[in-house]
């Protein structure tokens, strides 16, 4: 911002030479006269100041008898000047200059980061519909209340940072794996419940009252780490109950079904040379598409290009040109050989595989088959897992004492 505001105020560059230049520079700082990028040459010293406080440089040159010139001029006002006479290009500058700055008070690109189990399209389309508009003032967003409202609307995000930058929103998220939750200050009292059926295998209890054991079978919904803490004296009596957020790790044995079935005949694209282009520009809310008249193509892929214009990474402008082009294609019937089907299945279903390792499952056992007969392709069985099942669930403490938390 200093270095803007230098160039909107311009600055120059001074050559002092003759007698007692030394001299002259301790009178600049005696009178706070700021100068930088000085450097010795032959005649004397070279350096830069802001050009208003120059006439300020006359006293201490007639003191010290020193020469003082200037030898270059920088900024907008000598820009200006220089070309005063061309008042077109003068004018345009100061115009874009004004429309740049009235840009950098709206937001014009929303960017989501750190999606797993939804897509960034997804949590996108939610904030453009619900709370913040392109265009919508950066003055009228509250951060903090974004980041509250997307963690309610989408129970899977466990932590949301919302930031503006230039003209962009940055939303970064990160997704809880199926059935866990982050306890923070906070979090209100609550049980750990499991999300799915499995044999427990490991247990780590941070808060609360542990309620199964290692090698224990649970069952959907049935509580893992229970809220009530219950005080004990020496006589195995309940002193004093207290209700906490429980907090822990539960992995457990558990099994996906795995299904997966695809046809041996499939049509391949195969294109032509064959092709037309369209080009649509989108300034604010206005949209001017142009094209020549549209080719008659009976099958086409529609490839599409997005440029939004921008200045630097983040400093977004609401100007933006998509390019549209149709390929034309023709459907070829094909049929996998036994072999490639197989190989097709196969990989398909190392990218389930791959999906469930991104989401910290570890894979114990891969027991499915593939089959190909009767123009299908078919793999069926089961995948175990170790995996995490624990989640929070809200604890209602109860008016009337209870029964204690069986050990």
């Amino acid at each position: 911002m200093g270095k803007l505001r230098t160039w909107l105020n311009g600055y120059i560059e001074v050559l002092v030479s003759g007698n007692g230049p030394e001299r002259f520079l301790s009178l600049l700082h005696l009178k706070e006269i700021h100068i930088w990028d000085m450097e010795p040459v032959q005649e004397g010293y070279r350096f830069r100041m802001e050009s208003r406080r120059f006439r300020d440089l006359d006293a201490i040159r007639k003191k010290t008898g020193s020469t003082v010139e200037i030898q270059n001029k920088f900024g907008l006002p000598f820009w200006l000047f220089r070309y005063r006479k061309r008042y077109g290009l003068v004018v345009g500058a100061i115009m874009a200059g004004v429309l740049v700055y009235v840009c950098s008070l709206f937001i014009w690109d929303i960017n989501v980061e750190g999606t797993y189990f939804y897509t960034d399209e997804q949590i996108q389309r939610r904030i453009e519909e619900a709370y913040v508009s392109l265009g919508q003032r950066k003055s009228q967003i509250d951060c903090n209340q974004l980041e509250e409202q997307l963690r309610q609307d989408f129970p899977e995000i466990s932590w949301v940072s919302c930031e503006i930058i230039g003209t962009q929103l940055n939303v970064d998220i990160k997704e809880t794996l199926e059935g866990t939750e982050l306890v923070t200050v906070d979090t209100p009292v609550q049980d750990i419940a499991a999300a799915k059926d499995g044999i427990i295998v490991e247990m780590i209890t941070r808060s609360g009252t542990p309620v199964v054991q290692v090698g224990q079978t649970v069952t959907k919904g049935s509580v893992l780490i229970s809220g009530v803490v219950n005080i004990y004296d020496d006589y195995d009596e309940i002193l004093e109950t207290d209700y906490v957020a429980a907090d822990g790790d539960v992995i457990a044995e558990t099994t996906y079904q795995y299904e997966d079935t695809f046809e041996l005949q499939y049509y391949e694209k195969e294109y032509t040379n064959r092709s037309q282009k369209a080009i649509t520009i989108e300034v604010g809310a206005w949209v001017q598409e142009w094209h020549m008249p549209w080719k008659t193509f009976t099958n086409f892929d529609v490839v599409e290009e997005n440029h939004k214009l921008r200045l630097g990474q983040t400093y977004y402008l609401p100007i933006s040109f998509t390019v549209n082009e149709r390929r034309e294609y023709n459907p070829v019937l094909v049929t996998y050989t036994e072999e490639e089907a197989n190989k097709r299945a196969a990989e398909r279903l190392q990218r389930y595989i791959d999906n469930l390792s991104e989401k910290e499952v570890e894979i114990m056992e891969n027991n499915v088959t593939i089959e190909c007969g009767n123009g299908v392709c078919k793999a069926t069985g089961s995948i175990v897992v170790w995996e995490r099942i624990g989640y929070g669930r809200e604890l209602l403490i109860p008016t009337e004492p209870q029964a204690p938390i069986a050990e």
